[in-house]
Order: C-alpha cells, then structure tokens, then sequence
C-alpha cells in the first residue's frame, strides 16, 4: 500500500449535512478598534525525520510578545518559505503564553513536494487546505484533517479548537507564543527556511475605574457586618466582558486586620474573598491595599502590611458573610496556590457592568477599624463572553441556578431563591400543552417565565425587567424551541429548530437568520461551544453518536463523537472557561464530560435510575455543577463543584412534586438518545 492511500485512508468521518449559511435576512458587523502588531522568528525550523532524527530543531520555535493592551481579536500566523518532500506528514501547534493552543495543520494536501512556499492560516482565509493537490502559496483557515494528534513533550495536549479566534479571542497577548512542528512518519525531510511570524490585533481595551469614597466602618463585635454592608459601586459603559480587574482600599486603619474578612460579589453574581486572615496584629493606619492577580506577592500572614499591592489572599477557613450563603471561592496560599482561584479565573468573561458589592466583615472583638477613604474598582473589558454570560435558570440574577420547577397540571411555577433561601410563585400562566422556554429575555441578568405554544406559534414571556407580558408569534407547529442568545446581545432571541434549519429572530436588530445545519432526526443542541459572544448551531446525530457543532459565525465545524444509545445530552460549562463542554448523562447515575480547555474526558457519579439530570451554575463560580432531581420524593441532589476545581460538596434541597417539570431541565435537549 502505498503511504499515500494509508494516510487518506484515516479521512473517513462524514460532515454533517448542511454546512452552509442558509439566509440572512439582516446583518450587522461590528469590529472592535485595534492595532495589528507583527512579531517574528526568522530563524530556520528544521523538520526531521522522526525515527531517525527526532523532533524538529528548534521544538518549539519561540516568538516573544510584548507591550501590548487589551485583549487578542485576531491572530494570523505565516510560515516562511516552507519546504518539504511529502507535506501530509507535517503536522503544527500553536501555543500562546497562557497555554491555549490550536492544530494549524494537520495530515494536508498530497505527497507532491513543496518548495519555498510561504503560506499564512488566518480564520479570514477562503478556505482549508485541500485533501488533494499541491500545497501553493496563500492564505487558508486552520485545516486538521485527521484527528488525534500527539505532539512530543513540552508541547501541551493538543485542543478541539478548529479556529484562532476559538483558541485564543479574549486572551492576554503578552509572553512567549510557541510553534510545535512535527514529523509524524519516517524518510521525509523539511525545513520552514525563513522561520515564522506572528500578526496580533487587539481590543485595546483600556482600564475603567469606578469609586465609592464613603468611609466602610469596621465594627466591634464577633461576626459583625461593616457599615454599610455591603459598600456598592456601579459600573456602566463597558463593551464586552471582563479581561481584567483589581480592587483598591483607600486609607485603612485597623487594630488587628487578621480579624477582617473581604468578600468581592459582581454583578452577574460571581463572588470570591479576596481578603481574609491576613497581616496578623500589627495596626494597620492609613495604608492604601490594591488587590490585584498581578501583584508580585500575596498578603502576609503575620504582617505588618504597608500600602502596595497583593494577590488575593485567604489563609484561614471557615469564614462566614452574612446574608450571603456559602459557598465562597477563595484565592490561595504558596501551599495551594496550583488550585486556587484568582479574580481572573472568576469574573473574567463576565458582564462588568451592574451592581459590585463589598461585603466585610470583622470575626473578633475588642478590635475596630475603617476603609476611611472607600474603595474603587478598576476594570478592563473588551473580551468575549462565551458561556459565562448566562446561568440557567437565576431567577434572582445573583449569578446561581436556582431550584425551581413548573407544575403542569396548573402551570404554576415555583422557585427558591438560592441567595436568601426565600420560596417564590408565579400562578397560572400558559395553557395545557405548552412548552416551558425560561431564558433571560431582556437582558436584565434575570430568568424571565415563559412558554412556547405549538398550535399557534406563539411565545409568551413575563419580562423580569418591568414585569410586563411580550407575546411573539416565532416558528411553526412541530417545530421544536431553541431559544438562546444567537447574537451576543446579553438577551435571548426566539429560535426555532425544524429538520435541519435554524430560524432565529434577533433580538438586536428584530430581524430573523435562517441557518441551515444538520438533517432529519438530528437532535438540536444550544450552547456557547466555540467560546464566542453568540450561541452556536449544534446538533447530536443518534445514528452516529457525533455532535456537529458549527460555529456562530458559519464558517468553522468540527464533530465530536461522545455518548452511547440510552444517555441523556447534558452539556454545560464544567470546567468554567466559557465554552459549552460535550457532556452526557447514563440512566445508571454516571456522568462523562470532555472538557474543553483540555479535550480531556472526565467521568463522575451522582445519581440513580429515575433522577433527570439537572446541571447548572448552582453555586456561582462559573462552573456548570453536576445535578439530578428525583420525581419521587421531589429531592434535589447537587454536586457543588466548590471554592477549587478538585473540590465538591453534596447539598441536598427539596423541591418540587413527581409530576413538576425541573426548570434547569427544560435548557438540555430531549429525548435521550436512541
């Protein structure tokens, strides 16, 4: 056999029907104002041969990135004068300084060889590289025709990103961008003669600070809440979401600061303590703190602490905010710093505009003080949202899924609200036969109350924002309601999906998309897959077990195959990096997950035969959290995935009656696979 036909005969998994943009019926583009910088390697890469060589020299080839602002909008990369004598074999990753990473080529083009041909990839390219052909000089998307990639150490695990913008939009540019170039068969040789170069744009965000000067008095008593409690600011006029924040507390004074505990609450309800046990008993007067993950050190234990910046702090456990139910996210220490949050790793992607809240409190007495001069918070936006701008079902919009369910038989709907642990209702609204559609429908951050219904068509939504009814007839009976934010607007568009086609009225221009994506019997799946601002056009084909993901802009796929015949579709941002992740739940209480920043799977359990998988953000940390609902005793069991990723908590709530539907529920795609 020739080496030809054994490598094109890996090519074997079918795309799915309907690749292209069907209709659009309206279309605004908006590019954000950047600067493109260029960066370059000219020294040469030599591509050896593997068996008898190694790895290519140098692996990997470095370009180092500094001075840049704002966050990355687009990244291009150009081989320089690339030669080769069978191009198929030569695979490319390339790593950005925070470790995200994506395939630029793999397994391309035939065994024709190439000489001195200069190629760029960029997501703005007409095309992939072909199956077929000599590989000529131009400009062309990412292209991995075969998949299961392995480059030899350091280079990291290689990614399921298909795009540079799905690898890397929202990223800090600065540090070193490394590209990994392997040989995968033996004989043939080559070389990248020129070395590479790396083009960068970005946001250029700048930084946004807002203040509260009023004094916050640290009061005298165990447990005692600051006054006020909390100390609020109010951030407006911020596009995009949060690539970077830091806080600053202006002239305090304390007897004993170890006594104090500081809990940072942003407005999508994200939280985190970023001060707590810290600088022991030397007094603290007039010292000025910035807390900031950039800082060179964290806050002492013992102290003293003068004014200058540190990284969020928590020495001790056990802290308690009034008001606000556990659990906190907390940063850490040298001992668990590898697991730890950061203030990046919780309100990064987020909405920075709305309601921040301090809230301190002092544990001990005799001991008083004061934040005699307030606080600010400075933040940096411009980034995308991806996943974490939404958190299914918070009908209180503090950021967590809130247990909740509507009884058919009387359409009412009940939900406790998971910050003040307070039970709410709203009565008799639809009709028999209606479809439960819950979303955040004007953009207030709220779970709006809503249904679909089927004979007529017709939406009809109770507006959280100024409680009144919007009834819009979307779709057509035996349609099946996909309502998400398919235009990165913050709100829900009403969407419909039928045997392949994807009808979409845009909340932003109030003008319908039609997208053509997937075939008869697929199953439609929402969700932020990609990582961008928009939802993507996703389906679960049965007969294969694949998911076929196509991007929001329509113009990348990719497919997954995960899951077996009899499991739940429950995907869901597990691993908090504001991308949907390809999940599935078993009958037999078994989850697996394939976590997107990693393209790992991950498998846990919770659950037994009879529960309905209920998955959401239960405890506020951006985490999609591992959940069922059991009918027959109306028991919600939660598996909080907690204060660090390797971490988790079984809360146990009841709620609900055999009969109700589980609101968190009515986000996943039905039926279970065939």
């Amino acid at each position: 056999m020739s080496k030809k036909i054994r490598r094109r005969g890996l090519l074997s998994k079918p795309l799915a029907s309907g690749l292209a943009i069907l209709l659009t019926l309206s279309l605004t583009v908006t590019a954000w104002a950047g600067a493109g910088t260029t960066f370059s390697n000219s020294s040469p890469i030599t591509i050896n041969d593997p068996v008898t060589t190694g790895t290519a020299n140098p692996y990997p080839s470095n370009i180092s990135v500094s001075g840049m602002m704002g966050t990355v909008t687009n990244v291009s990369v150009t081989l320089n004068n690339l030669n080769h004598t069978f191009i198929p074999d030569v695979d490319m990753l390339l790593v950005a300084p925070g470790g995200q990473n994506i395939i630029l080529m793999s397994d391309v083009s035939t065994g024709n060889d190439i000489t001195n041909t200069t190629i760029t990839f960029d997501d703005a390219g007409a095309a992939p590289i072909g199956t077929t052909g000599t590989l000529s000089p131009g400009t062309y998307k990412p292209t991995n025709l075969v998949g299961a990639d392995v480059f030899p150490a350091p280079a990291p695990a290689a990614s399921a990103n298909t795009t540079l913008a799905a690898a890397f939009n929202g990223i800090d540019p600065n540090g070193t961008w490394s590209l990994y170039a392997t040989d995968d068969f033996a004989v043939d040789l080559g070389t990248i003669g020129n070395g590479w170069t790396l083009s960068v744009t970005t946001s250029m965000s700048s930084a946004t600070s807002f203040t509260n000067g009023a004094a916050i008095f640290l009061n005298d008593s165990p447990r005692s809440k600051a006054t006020p409690y909390p100390s609020t600011i109010v951030a407006s006029g911020l596009s995009g979401a949060i690539t970077d924040i830091n806080i600053t507390l202006n002239n305090v004074n304390h007897t004993f600061i170890d006594d104090v505990d500081i809990l940072l609450v942003g407005p999508s309800g994200k939280r985190m303590i970023i001060m707590s046990d810290v600088g022991g008993d030397p007094d603290l007067v007039g010292v000025n703190i910035t807390i900031d993950d950039q800082a060179a050190t964290a806050f002492p234990d013992a102290g003293p602490i003068a004014s200058g910046s540190f990284r969020p702090t928590n020495i001790g456990t056990g802290d308690n905010f009034p008001d606000i139910l556990p659990p906190y996210p907390s940063p850490g220490t040298a001992a668990n710093a590898a697991t730890a949050e950061t203030l990046a790793s919780v309100f990064n992607g987020t909405d920075p505009n709305g309601t921040w809240s301090l809230y301190v409190v002092d544990q001990f007495t005799p001991d008083a003080g004061s934040i005699t001069g307030g606080w600010s918070i400075t933040i940096t936006a411009g980034g995308n949202f991806g996943a974490k701008r939404f958190t299914n079902g918070d009908f209180e919009g503090d950021g967590k899924t809130d247990v909740a369910v509507q009884r058919p038989s009387t359409r009412d709907w009940y939900w406790r609200e998971s910050t003040a642990y307070s039970n709410r209702a709203y009565t008799a609204f639809g009709l028999a036969g209606d479809v439960p559609v819950p979303g955040d429908y004007d953009g207030d951050k709220k779970t709006d109350i809503a249904v679909w219904r089927p004979t007529t068509a017709t939406w009809y939504i109770v507006q959280s924002s100024n409680n009144t009814l919007r009834q819009q007839v979307w779709g057509a009976n035996g349609d099946t309601p996909v309502p998400a934010d398919y235009d990165g607007d913050g709100a829900f568009d009403l969407a419909v999906y039928r045997n392949g086609s994807w009808f979409v009225y845009q909340s932003t221009t109030n003008t319908g998309r039609g997208v053509l994506w997937g075939s008869a019997g697929d199953i439609p799946v929402r969700g932020h897959f990609e990582g961008t601002n928009g939802a993507d056009f996703t389906v679960f084909r049965p007969s294969d077990k694949t998911w076929y993901i196509l991007n929001n802009a329509g113009t990348s796929n990719r497919f997954v195959t995960f899951g077996a015949s009899g499991d739940t579709l429950v995907p869901g941002d597990y691993d908090a990096d504001g991308k949907t992740d390809v999940a599935v739940y078993r009958s037999t209480g078994d989850w697996f997950i394939l976590r997107s920043s990693t393209n790992t799977s991950f498998g846990t359990h919770l659950g037994a035969a009879g529960d309905i998988p209920v998955p959401g953000d239960y405890d506020a940390d951006s985490r999609t959290d591992v959940a069922v609902w059991r009918p027959s005793t109306g028991s919600w069991y939660i598996l909080n995935s907690g204060t660090n990723p390797g971490t988790a908590a079984l809360r146990i709530d009841n709620w609900g009656d055999s009969t109700d539907v589980p609101i968190p529920r009515t986000y996943l795609p039905t039926p279970t696979v065939p």
